[in-house]
C-alpha cells in the first residue's frame, strides 16, 4: 500500500516530466526493437543439440541400448549435460524475465499512452449557457473576489458551498461571501449528527436551522458519515433514516431549505479492494475510502435508508449527491426518481462514470432533464483536479475517448469518456434552470 499511498505526494513531478518527453523509464531502444542474445536462450538450444547430436549419432543402436554399453552411455552423458545446461539456462530465463517483469511494472506506474484515435476534439473554456455549480467545497482561506473572477471567467452564475458548518463557522462564511455578493454565492450549513444522544439534539438542531434560515443559508449538507460511521452512545451505527432525525428533515421542508444528501458511495467501495476491484488504484491511494467488510453496513442498507425517509418527508426537497450515488445503475436511480418526485440529483464527481456510458446516460438525461442538476465537487478556479472544462466538453459535445481528468493520473479508474451533446433545451435545464427553481434564484 505505501506506493499507492505516496503517489500523489511523490510522484506528481516525475509524472509531469515524464509526459513531457514521452519517456517513463529508460529503457535501451535495442531491447524494444528488435530480439536481443539470450546466454539463458543459448544454452537452452546448446542443451537440445548435444541430445540431439547423441541420438542421431547412435540412432541405429538405440533400440539395443540396453545390450551396447556404449549406447547407453553416450546417450545418458548426453542427457546429464543436456538437463544441466537447461536447469542453468532456465535459471538465467526467469532472472531476465523477473527483471523484465519489474521494468513493465514500473513502466506501468507513469504509464500514459496518448491515443491514435483521429476525432474531433473541443475545448471548451465557457459554456453555451450560464451554469449554476450547486455542489462545491471551500474553506475561509478562498479569497471572495477571486472566487468571483474564477466563475466569470468559466460561465458560473453562482456556487454554493456545502461546507458551510455551523457556529462562529458559518457566521464566517456568510459574512465573507454571502454578504459580499449575495447573487453569487449560496452557503449550506451542516449539522453534528454525533450529538444525537444529547436530550436538546432536536431542540438545538431545529432551532439553528430556522436561525440559518434567517440569516441567509440556503439549505443544508448532510456527509457520508451518517449512516456509514457515526455511533451513537451505544455504539450502533446511526442510520439515516433514524427516527430522532425526522425533526430535521421536516423543518427543512417547511423552510423550504433543500437537504443535499450523500448516502452510501460507489459500487466499487463496498467490495475488496482486489484485482478485480475496477477503482484499485483510487482506493490503493485512498484505503479509507473502502467500506467492504462487516463493520460497516451493505450499500444497499444505507440507499434503503435513504429512500425511507424521501418517502417520510414529501414536502422536503433532497438533491442526492453524485448522481445519487447510482452512476454505475442509471435504471436504479430512475426508479428511484420516478417513485419519489422531492428527490433530484446532481452529477458532480460522476461524470467518470456516466462519460463511459454514453448511450445510457444521454437517454438518462434526455427522460429525467427536469430532475438534474450541475455540480462539480470543486470551487471555481481550483487548480488542482479541475473539473468545469471537462464537465462542458462532456455535456456538449460529440468527441470520443477523451480524459474525464486534467491531472497527471485517472483518480477514478482506468478509462476514457465520451460526450453525450445534448440538446439545448436539456442543457439549459441541467445547467441553471433547475437549480433556479429549488435555490429560488
Amino acid at each position: 500500500m505505501s506506493y499507492f499511498a505516496n503517489w500523489d505526494s511523490e510522484s506528481s513531478a516525475e509524472l509531469s516530466q515524464d509526459k513531457a518527453d514521452r519517456r517513463a523509464v529508460p529503457v535501451k531502444k535495442a531491447e524494444c526493437s528488435r530480439p536481443t542474445f539470450s546466454v539463458g536462450l543459448g544454452l537452452e538450444t546448446l542443451a537440445i543439440s548435444c541430445l540431439s547430436i547423441a541420438l542421431l549419432t547412435d540412432m541405429r543402436e538405440i533400440r539395443g541400448m540396453w545390450k551396447s554399453p556404449r549406447s547407453l552411455f553416450v546417450v545418458l552423458v548426453a542427457a546429464m549435460l543436456s538437463l544441466s545446461l537447461f536447469i542453468i539456462g532456465k535459471s538465467q530465463v526467469e532472472g531476465e524475465a523477473g527483471e523484465l517483469a519489474t521494468r513493465i511494472l514500473e513502466l506501468y506506474k507513469f504509464y500514459q499512452p496518448a491515443s491514435m484515435l483521429q476525432t474531433e476534439a473541443h475545448v471548451l473554456d465557457k459554456p453555451k449557457f450560464e451554469v449554476a455549480d450547486v455542489h462545491c467545497h471551500w474553506e475561509l482561506e478562498a479569497d471572495p473576489q477571486g472566487l468571483v473572477e474564477a466563475m466569470d471567467r468559466l460561465g458560473i452564475s453562482y456556487a454554493v458551498n456545502l461546507s458551510g458548518g455551523w457556529g462562529k463557522r458559518l457566521e464566517s462564511m456568510l459574512n465573507r461571501y454571502k454578504r459580499f455578493a449575495p447573487a453569487r454565492f449560496e452557503i449550506l450549513v451542516n449539522i453534528d449528527f454525533s450529538e444525537i444522544d444529547q436530550p436538546d439534539f432536536i431542540s438545538k438542531w431545529v432551532k439553528f436551522l430556522e436561525e440559518a434560515n434567517e440569516s441567509g443559508a440556503a439549505g443544508l449538507k448532510v456527509f457520508k458519515d451518517l449512516g456509514l460511521t457515526i455511533r451513537d452512545k451505544s455504539g450502533k451505527i446511526v442510520p439515516i433514516d433514524d427516527s430522532r432525525l425526522d425533526p430535521i428533515w421536516e423543518k427543512c421542508g417547511e423552510l423550504g431549505m433543500p437537504v443535499l444528501i450523500h448516502a452510501a458511495d460507489p459500487l466499487a467501495f463496498f467490495e475488496p479492494i482486489d484485482r478485480f476491484n475496477e477503482r484499485i488504484m483510487q482506493l490503493g491511494r485512498h484505503p479509507d475510502w473502502s467500506f467492504y467488510g462487516p463493520e460497516f453496513p451493505s450499500r444497499e442498507e444505507v440507499i434503503r435508508q435513504r429512500n425511507h425517509i424521501l418517502e417520510k418527508h414529501p414536502r422536503t426537497t433532497f438533491i442526492g449527491a453524485h448522481i445519487g450515488n447510482s452512476a454505475e445503475d442509471l435504471s436504479h436511480i430512475a426508479e428511484v426518481l420516478d417513485e419519489y418526485p422531492n428527490f433530484v440529483v446532481d452529477i458532480s464527481g460522476r461524470v467518470a462514470e456516466l462519460g463511459r456510458q454514453p448511450y445510457t446516460a444521454r437517454r438518462f438525461f434526455l427522460d429525467y432533464s427536469d430532475r438534474i442538476l450541475f455540480g462539480t465537487d470543486r470551487y471555481p478556479g481550483r487548480v488542482n483536479q479541475p473539473r468545469h472544462r471537462i464537465y462542458y466538453r462532456f455535456l456538449e459535445t460529440q468527441d470520443e475517448y477523451f480524459d474525464y481528468h486534467e491531472h497527471d493520473f485517472p483518480p477514478t479508474g482506468e478509462w476514457k469518456i465520451y460526450g453525450v451533446f445534448l440538446p439545448d433545451s436539456v442543457l439549459e435545464k441541467v445547467y441553471h434552470l433547475n437549480a433556479d427553481r429549488i435555490f429560488r434564484h
